[in-house]
């Protein structure tokens, strides 16, 4: 016979996408016939765990499960005997970390690096350099300069410049159109990476920019060392509301962050490139995370199960190339804000529902249950890890 056994989860409030997985937790005791772990012929009760303060620090105040207690799931992996966090990840979400394993899938980057007060003099080649340094606020690292402007190519198509330690796109990335003005973007303290627009981009039939969101889970089991990685299917495109051209600088034109509603096998003017571009986006994001795991950046926490939703931006080009431009490990999916449906218009209300149902199976295959399936998660061949 079956027995029911509970199972506790705490909301610790950290972000990304914990308040969502728990919520759908807790729905899975709405149908208890299907709620049967087939491991172990448990019906599974999912309830919640209050939380109390666990620290302050200049970031914020944080969370924690009552009693410090160690639950079946939170959003603080200290605290959860799943992690919904993969340790390593900032080698992933750190662009100019990233570039460390990833660097011929992606555009040449150029990196820059603030300048350390604490630097001594023996630092620097020259006095010269020591001077430009301290003038500028930091120096390309490795001595690796953007071109000059009368350079071949240097102005034929645009520069941009971001935050090397953040994802905030939009109005957050600088455009320019010569290697000149990319300091004019640059603050002291940061550090950035900067990029050339790719060359001859894949652009839809009128014209207009595109890439693809390419939605990823990556699980590591309890032993610490098994790697599994699946790709989502019906990962989306962003595509421009303008026809694209390299001497237009604004950010509708050349940020593309807004996500089509329609499935990029269903997208007019584009969708004849899907199936070949979503196979190579499979097999180049599984060579990069493979890279991660056998570098030791991406690492198991042995005794822990985790796993994490996140994204990787492709951009295709014409001569069936794809980029790596970022991954980004709190993709802007299931966004609580649009719970509220007067908050959504048809656009919005489609990519919810499509969300949704990626993050519930996500969950169903870390956390299988008997009301559970893969949907349109797709398991990549582990030769490429």
């Amino acid at each position: 016979p079956t027995s029911t056994k509970n199972h506790f989860c705490t909301d610790c409030e950290r972000g990304g996408h914990g308040e969502r997985y728990i919520q759908f937790l807790l729905e899975r005791n709405n149908n208890n016939n299907t709620n049967n772990n087939s491991s172990n012929g448990n019906n599974i009760i999912w309830k919640t765990y209050p939380s109390q303060p666990w620290y302050e620090n200049f970031h914020g105040a944080f969370k924690c499960p009552l009693g410090k207690k160690t639950v079946d799931f939170c959003d603080e992996p200290e605290f959860s005997k799943l992690s919904m966090y993969l340790s390593g990840r900032e080698w992933l979400d750190e662009k100019d970390k990233v570039v460390q394993f990833a660097t011929n899938y992606m555009p040449f980057t150029y990196c820059w690096e603030p300048f350390s007060i604490s630097s001594s003099s023996s630092s620097f080649s020259s006095v010269k350099e020591e001077e430009e340094v301290k003038k500028h606020g930091g120096k390309w690292k490795g001595g690796i300069v953007p071109p000059d402007d009368d350079e071949e190519g240097a102005t034929a198509s645009p520069w941009f410049i971001k935050e090397a330690d953040k994802n905030l796109g939009g109005p957050y990335i600088g455009i320019c159109q010569r290697p000149s003005e990319i300091r004019n973007f640059i603050k002291r303290d940061r550090r950035y990476v900067v990029q050339q627009h790719v060359k001859d981009p894949l652009l839809t039939d009128d014209g207009r920019k595109t890439h693809v969101k390419f939605y990823i889970l990556l699980v590591c089991e309890e032993d610490g060392v098994t790697w599994t990685l699946y790709t989502y299917r019906r990962s989306k495109l962003s595509i421009s509301p303008n026809r694209w051209s390299p001497t237009d600088l604004s950010q509708d034109t050349q940020i593309t962050i807004h996500r089509h509603p329609v499935p990029p096998h269903e997208t007019v003017g584009w969708k004849q490139h899907w199936e070949k571009t979503y196979l190579k986006c499979q097999q180049c994001t599984a060579d990069v995370i493979g890279r991660a795991v056998k570098m030791g950046k991406l690492k198991g926490r042995k005794g822990k199960k985790q796993f994490e939703v996140f994204s990787a931006d492709w951009m295709p080009d014409v001569h069936s190339n794809i980029w790596l431009f970022e991954f980004n490990m709190s993709p802007a999916v299931c966004q609580k804000e649009f719970d509220d449906l007067e908050k959504r218009d048809e656009r919005r209300d489609k990519l919810m529902k499509d969300d949704e149902i990626m993050m519930r199976d996500a969950l169903s295959i870390v956390l299988p249950w008997g009301g559970g399936r893969v949907g349109l998660w797709e398991k990549v061949d582990m030769d490429y890890i």
